[in-house]
């Protein structure tokens, strides 16, 4: 099944291949507080972005084909760990979208003050989102035509298929297609509201712990205060392996502890030997997480699978494996690192 897996995976995003060695220093997993910004007075403040990227990491994430104003398609990233939608400042003077009021964009360790535009119809397929307002970014912080976040994705469901490499958003799965559960598919059922939904049951080597996904994050990221935690009922197992620096969407970069999870249960599904970074990223702090232990599923962690879907709708997470014969606790596993 592990073979299975990694095929499935076919440009999986990883860890960078080189690492920091640990500081003595350095508190593991320990971040700084945001930076403060030069917004001007007055200015709202907008959650803006999750994304997070690691250094030497080739970004290949799925992206949607979005229509704007009937203009496009434009290629965006799907990211489910921003609060608003985000576009290409290029793009928005190319299409010449209405300014707006200012904004502060809150990223992982800096906010960046930001004019809003408007978008009178964003299409997606079959689905249309008329009347938005967006912060707007350069594209050389984004890489991407834009961000779609959970303004737009919120009630719908998101599918990402990395072995057929497709991106779909469209309506949520009906009662009766809900209650269908493939053999090879492991539910997760969720909490939360307004697109903010975490698993009701997360067991981090037996540390229970919230967890969400962030689709916008290339690696899977678990808060200093999962890390005490793990600390105190684990201490042999949290093998630092090294430090990784970590990138905002919005600049600015961190550094956090690299160490593997040997287990992580969510209801159906079993995770083993999964690589993490600690980092205390404002995500954290947005989703109300700062102070309980919670854990960020990124996209290292979802390219392990055939098929993953995250319904808003129905407040559900399915995984899909690449065997169609699992047993009956589902297994995600790669190999035990080497050691040393």
């Amino acid at each position: 099944m592990a073979q299975g897996l990694l095929t499935a995976a076919v440009a999986a995003p990883a860890l960078a291949r080189g690492r920091v060695p640990p500081a003595a220093e350095s508190p593991p997993g320990v971040s700084s507080k945001p930076a403060a910004t030069d917004a001007a007075a007055g200015a709202g403040t907008d959650t803006g972005s999750g994304a997070v990227r690691s250094a030497g990491i080739a970004d290949d994430r799925l992206t949607a084909k979005v229509f704007i104003n009937g203009s496009g398609p434009y290629h965006f990233l799907v990211d489910t760990g921003a609060e608003r939608t985000l576009i290409a400042e290029e793009l928005a003077a190319k299409l010449a979208l209405p300014r707006g009021r200012r904004v502060l964009v809150e990223g992982i360790v800096r906010g960046r003050p930001a004019i809003m535009v408007g978008i009178e119809r964003l299409e997606m397929g079959g689905l249309v989102c008329p009347h938005l307002e967006v912060p707007v970014l350069p594209r050389g912080m984004l890489q991407v035509d834009g961000y779609l976040g959970l303004d737009v994705l919120d009630r719908h469901r998101v599918i990402f298929d990395f072995r057929a490499r497709t991106l779909t958003v469209t309506k949520p799965q009906g009662l009766f297609s809900s209650i269908w559960e493939h053999g090879d598919e492991a539910i997760v059922h969720t909490l939360g509201r307004s697109g903010r939904l975490r698993a009701r049951e997360c067991l981090v080597n037996g540390v229970s712990a919230s967890a969400f996904v962030d689709t916008g994050a290339q690696v899977s990221v678990i808060n200093p205060a999962l890390y005490a935690q793990l600390q105190r009922v684990t201490p042999t197992r949290q093998v630092p392996l090294g430090q990784e620096g970590l990138y905002g969407v919005t600049g600015g970069s961190m550094l956090g502890q690299v160490i593997n999870i040997d287990d992580i249960k969510l209801d159906q599904l079993g995770l083993t030997f999964t690589t993490v970074v600690v980092a205390g990223l404002e995500v954290f702090n947005s989703w109300g997480l700062s102070r309980q232990p919670a854990l960020l599923f990124g996209m290292d962690c979802l390219r392990r699978f055939e098929r993953v879907t995250i319904d808003y709708g129905r407040q559900e997470l399915r995984f899909q494996l690449a065997s169609a014969q699992p047993p009956p606790t589902l297994e995600a596993g790669l190999p035990p690192p080497l050691a040393g």
